[in-house]
């Protein structure tokens, strides 16, 4: 597995949806912060981060956090949605790799597969419908027989949160971190990289 780092966040952005968080909800948005919330503490003490840059503060709306990716605002949001909501969005999601709910999760802290990420993101491509990933539309057996692999799927989001969360995201590539994945028609994603830029990522449909 590898982290993925901010590209994570949109499960902590379903979450919130799910629990009716407005995309226009306001939150603080400072350079750094201090998140003293006991499910949240780092070796026995409050959490404190920074954003990637001293540019991102200010007062943001889930959406415009979402957009510039800031990570003292999704900081707060995992602590009022729970890491353990975030740990359930994702493995519904398609998220097989282990997780711990803590609150850095947000933060992509935690290792994951590109599949993982890629079957999850299509989860929302699919308007809330995950799909296990394979790369099988049958199988013929030696008689002749044939079994279809189930392509059904399962509704796991609510259709509108999916499409909310589509949303966000594709302000990413209009107006946010993710603007070099413009590629001249509808898209959405998000761009994620780890601690010292040993990964880079970027998911979308």
């Amino acid at each position: 597995g590898r982290q993925s780092g901010s590209a994570f966040k949109v499960f902590t952005l379903v979450a919130a949806l799910e629990q009716r968080y407005s995309l226009d909800s306001r939150w603080s948005g400072p350079s750094s912060i201090t998140i003293d919330d006991p499910r949240c503490y780092t070796n026995g003490e409050p959490w404190e981060l920074s954003n990637a840059s001293d540019s991102e503060s200010g007062v943001f709306t889930l959406l415009s956090a979402t957009t510039h990716s800031v990570n003292t605002v999704f900081a707060q949001v995992a602590s009022a949605v729970s890491p353990e909501a975030i740990v359930d969005v994702a493995g519904r999601m398609g998220i097989r790799s282990d997780l711990e709910p803590v609150c850095s999760i947000t933060l992509g802290t935690q290792s994951v597969t590109p599949l993982d990420m890629t079957d999850a993101y299509a989860t929302l491509a699919a308007r809330g419908v995950q799909h296990d990933a394979t790369p099988l539309l049958e199988v013929v057996h030696a008689d002749g027989t044939r079994d279809e692999i189930d392509r059904e799927g399962e509704r796991v989001l609510q259709a509108n949160d999916a499409d909310l969360a589509t949303s966000a995201l594709e302000t990413v590539i209009t107006s946010g971190t993710g603007t070099n994945a413009n590629i001249g028609r509808q898209a959405a994603g998000k761009t994620g990289t780890n601690q010292k830029y040993r990964d880079a990522w970027f998911c979308g449909y």
